[in-house]
């Protein structure tokens, strides 16, 4: 120790004496370190950081972590979400968990309104969560004011009109005012009662949404007006809506093989007593459903599906850079070296070991680097601030926990102390083989013969790895460019210039609902069409590139439709005119029109996926297809419209059918 406090000591003497070499060495150093400590900052919150929870090891995920949205089906297979029913019937059946809770698979983007004295505030969005009253409880969440919502509020619906707030939203729009128990906010309708402010640094168990209010799922309706009631149980079992992730904790001494042993039973039962009415075949399908747990220490992921592989990509590349930047300082040092030689020299002609001399260089590398990491980890702090509002937009912002852990200080400390071994691994060895007699002599022949020898080799060995990294390196972002200019190159089927695409969640927002909406729509078409310099406008239900979809088993002719992927076709329903607004061009009849919004049966428009896949070279217009297995429909295809992109440029050609967007029971 005596030892290693002089090297320190030592080292930093020296690196103040050489302000320059330090200042280049240290910002070489910190662009390398800072890159690599941000690239895992953004990994460890979106991959590998648990819930702020009590005990989050003990947290199962009953459904899929990456799941989100809005299904309609019957849940066959593996579960990814759940409807209300399916909750309830769960938690009333459990024999495994100390506690269950659901919550919607996304957080939704309100305006919320504060009463003060009396009279509504000023209208601002919020992030508004719906889940369960055991949400608080099963995660262990203790309220930093006042309390939390409990298991009582799911005993009766539209009758607890209460809000727990996050800390960030109690900080941004009261002030921290801690009389801010018993205000009011006003969703849509609705006057919600505010009775806790949830502790600092909890915002949700998924990873990327962050909520502001948290409500009962008991006021859904009075939530989302324009949505059905989605707490009712469905009447037919394979129409239901599926829209809940499920969370639970275990019990003390069970596993989770065990537990999930134990809640497929109850799933079985649940799904036994629903299969009375069913056909023998579509009773199989509907008893194959399966519970998984996964780990739910880490909660739910919004952004794991999107992020993740780019993200060990881009952790692959810095480190490259940071390679680069190691090479970079070595080849410093090895010059400065020369200048050290007769220093080292007389070191050793003192009595310092040829290991000892290599001891204190390698400690000269070690605390430059570690005064890099320092600077690296301010660098890393602006760099992921600057990416995540890269990433987000306004209407979807992208929450990460991006604070400094333990884990990302271990992270820095541990890179910057092999950056320094790396860097300084070659000096010292070089140093450590010091021709002692010529240096002693003075000989600047025999001083630069081996100085040379030692120092080209190894600067030609460091200049060679630069090369041969930078050109990895500048390989990889030539074809990520390269594959940047085919996507944009790439046709998407439409023509999407001077194409603009807005969604209208402010119906829901305004409690518009039945023929209302259909009217406003109506008049919403109506309008733009009027705007001078708007040659077209449609409505489409799923929209372009929204990530929105739903499919649909479907068959040709009189057959019922089918089970099984080979039979299966996305949907969506469209205005007149669509595909000629939107410039996606027809190859056979017509677009949908006004008049089909009238017609028997319903007219359809097929892509040519759809055409080539089930009805080849024969003749299509006039054919009938029908979809939707369970509740079967039909439309007659009147025409053929080329294959688009739906959601994503990569995505294969699949099979597509248009429908009216105004015909009822559509």
């Amino acid at each position: 120790m005596e030892a290693l406090w002089q090297d320190l000591r030592l080292s930093i003497r020296w690196l103040i004496k050489n302000p320059g070499f330090t200042a280049v060495a240290v910002l070489t150093l910190a662009l390398g370190i800072g890159a690599n400590t941000a690239m895992f900052t953004v990994l460890n919150a979106v991959l590998l950081r648990a819930l702020p929870v009590e005990d989050a090891q003990r947290l199962v995920l009953l459904s899929n972590p990456e799941s989100h949205g809005i299904n309609i089906g019957d849940g066959a297979g593996i579960r990814n979400l759940y409807a209300y029913s399916e909750f309830q019937d769960l938690r009333d059946q459990n024999q495994v968990f100390s506690g269950i809770f659901a919550a919607d698979s996304n957080v939704r983007r309100l305006d919320v309104a504060i009463e003060s004295m009396g009279q509504p505030g000023e209208t601002e969005p919020a992030q508004v969560s719906l889940v369960s009253g055991d949400y608080f409880r099963v995660l262990g969440i203790r309220a930093f004011l006042g309390r939390t919502f409990t298991a009582d509020v799911d005993k009766v619906q539209h009758a607890n009109p209460v809000a727990v707030i996050s800390y960030g939203y109690w900080k941004k729009r009261f002030a921290q005012d801690r009389s801010v128990l018993g205000h009011k906010i006003r969703i849509r309708q609705t006057m919600f009662d505010i009775i806790g402010v949830a502790p600092e640094g909890f915002s949700g168990e998924t990873v990327g949404l962050s909520a502001d209010i948290w409500t009962p799922l008991t006021m859904q309706t009075e939530v989302f007006p324009a949505w059905t009631d989605f707490l009712a149980r469905p009447k037919d079992p394979l129409q239901k809506i599926l829209w809940l992730q499920v969370v639970a904790r275990l019990k003390p001494g069970v596993t989770r093989e065990q537990a999930q042993s134990g809640i497929n039973v109850n799933l079985q039962q649940v799904r036994q007593a629903e299969v009375n009415a069913m056909m023998p075949e579509r009773r199989r399908e509907y008893l194959d459903s399966k519970i998984v747990l996964s780990d739910g220490s880490r909660g739910a992921n919004a952004l794991s599906d999107s992020f993740g592989s780019p993200l060990k990509i881009l952790m692959a590349v810095v480190g490259l850079v940071l390679l680069i930047a190691c090479a970079n300082v070595a080849n410093l040092l090895l010059a400065r070296g020369t200048a050290r030689q007769r220093e080292i020299a007389v070191r050793v002609a003192l009595g310092a070991g040829r290991r000892r001399v290599m001891q204190q260089l390698l400690t000269e590398s070690v605390v430059l680097a570690l005064i890099s990491g320092a600077l690296a980890l301010l660098l890393a702090q602006w760099a992921n601030n600057l990416l995540v509002r890269l990433v987000s937009i306004d209407s979807t912002p992208v929450a990460l926990d991006l604070h400094p852990d333990a884990r990302i200080l271990a992270f820095t400390i541990a890179v910057s102390v092999l950056t320094g071994v790396l860097f300084g691994l070659a000096p010292g060895l070089r140093a450590a083989r010091t021709n002692l007699n010529s240096v002693l002599k003075g000989s600047a022949t025999g001083t630069m013969r081996g100085g040379r020898h030692g120092r080209m080799s190894a600067a030609r060995v460091l200049v060679a790895g630069q090369i041969a990294i930078s050109l990895a390196v500048l390989i990889v972002a030539g074809l990520f460019v390269h594959s940047f200019q085919n996507l944009a190159s790439l046709n998407p089927g439409f023509d999407h210039d001077h194409l603009l695409q807005f969604d209208l969640m402010f119906l829901e927002a305004n409690g518009y609902q039945g023929a209302a909406i259909h009217q406003l729509h109506q008049q919403l078409l109506e309008r733009l069409e009027s705007v001078p310099g708007v040659r077209g406008a449609t409505l489409a239900f799923m929209g372009l590139f929204t990530g929105n979809d739903f499919g649909n088993q479907i068959s040709v002719d009189a057959s019922l439709p089918k089970p099984g992927p080979e039979y299966s076709s996305r949907g969506d329903l469209v205005s007149p005119k669509h595909f000629a607004t939107i410039g996606q061009p027809l190859l056979v009849v017509r677009d949908i029109t006004a008049q089909d919004e009238r017609s028997v049966p319903r007219a359809g428009v097929i892509n040519e996926t759809f055409a080539r896949k089930y009805f080849g070279k024969a003749n299509l217009i006039g054919r009938m297809v029908r979809y939707d297995r369970d509740n079967p429909k039909q439309f007659v295809v009147v025409g053929v419209v080329a294959d688009a992109k739906h959601n994503s440029l990569r995505e294969p050609a699949t099979p597509q059918f248009y429908l009216p967007f105004f015909q009822a029971n559509g």
